[in-house]
């Protein structure tokens, strides 16, 4: 922490810094076009109706989504791929007030945090990207040859689980300080009240109104 009035500052990555999903997106950047691809995007969409109808987890969607698509892909390949995907995303899929919001924080000499349920791999370049100075990611699994595995190591860093990697990391920083965080998603809402402030991002209808019983300030970051 660069001094004792500065805060620690958790941006959520999806639809709260870019306006839209990352997951899906990364993987079809990351496959090439054919009917191979159309073969898997055709069980990748059968898998997320199974699991909307409750079939199994977002772990084992997320994991099954990896069998379909890279998984058996080396570290510098998935590396070559993130810093690909995030050139190109951010260009036109981040939201200008984040990037004004990050920028007014850095200036304040605030220790900032990605907090997200993508997997580290990706998240941790749009965080050095976006010059943030942590990453609390799901983290992704790998074989003792280096190759991406079809699976979640530990928790999905979603909900709950994301509010206890983040109340960890705080823990651990020197000195007491204020937390302020920043998400679009009604499962973040114990992360905004847990926080000293907390903002909902272009919320959707759900997360307005609980902004609103919660009196949780509302930002729209789609001007600067």
């Amino acid at each position: 922490m660069s001094s004792p009035s500065s805060a620690v500052v958790v941006f959520d990555l999806d639809r709260t810094v870019t306006r839209a999903g990352t997951f899906t997106p990364f993987l079809l950047y990351c496959m090439p076009l054919g009917l191979t691809l159309a073969g898997r995007m055709l069980r990748g969409f059968l898998a997320a109706i199974a699991y909307v109808a409750g079939r199994g987890t977002r772990s084992s969607f997320k994991a099954r989504l990896l069998d379909l698509s890279i998984a058996g892909a080396s570290r510098a390949q998935v590396q070559a791929w993130s810093d690909g995907f995030v050139k190109r995303w951010a260009q036109t899929h981040i939201r200008p007030g984040a990037l004004a919001t990050i920028a007014r924080h850095r200036a304040a000499g605030d220790h900032l945090i990605l907090a997200t349920a993508s997997f580290d791999f990706y998240a941790q370049v749009f965080a050095e990207y976006l010059g943030l100075n942590h990453t609390i990611a799901t983290a992704s699994a790998w074989d003792d040859g280096g190759r991406l595995c079809a699976a979640v190591s530990g928790e999905n860093c979603y909900g709950a689980a994301k509010l206890a990697a983040v109340q960890t990391y705080v823990a651990g920083l020197p000195g007491t300080t204020r937390v302020v965080a920043y998400s679009d998603h009604p499962t973040d809402l114990g992360l905004l009240r847990w926080a000293d402030k907390g903002f909902a991002v272009n919320p959707n209808g759900e997360l307005r109104r609980l902004a609103l019983a919660h009196n949780l300030p509302v930002v729209d970051w789609n001007k600067a």
